[in-house]
């Protein structure tokens, strides 16, 4: 997995205009996968957010 292709929920919120919290609710509620780095930190899979920034009804 490379690394560039992860993001911080910093980095989500702001491609959705959104609190960190709701990136957080999309992962628990499935629409967003995620990995936890070594240092405990979680970070989201790019593909899935460039796939829910194009869906239609967003």
């Amino acid at each position: 997995m490379d690394p560039m292709d992860l993001l911080t929920p910093q980095e989500v919120a702001q491609a959705f205009r959104v609190d960190p919290k709701t990136v957080r609710l999309w992962a628990q509620e499935g629409r967003l996968r995620w990995v936890r780095t070594l240092g405990g930190h979680r970070r989201y899979f790019k593909s899935d957010v460039q796939r829910l920034l194009t869906e239609p009804g967003r």
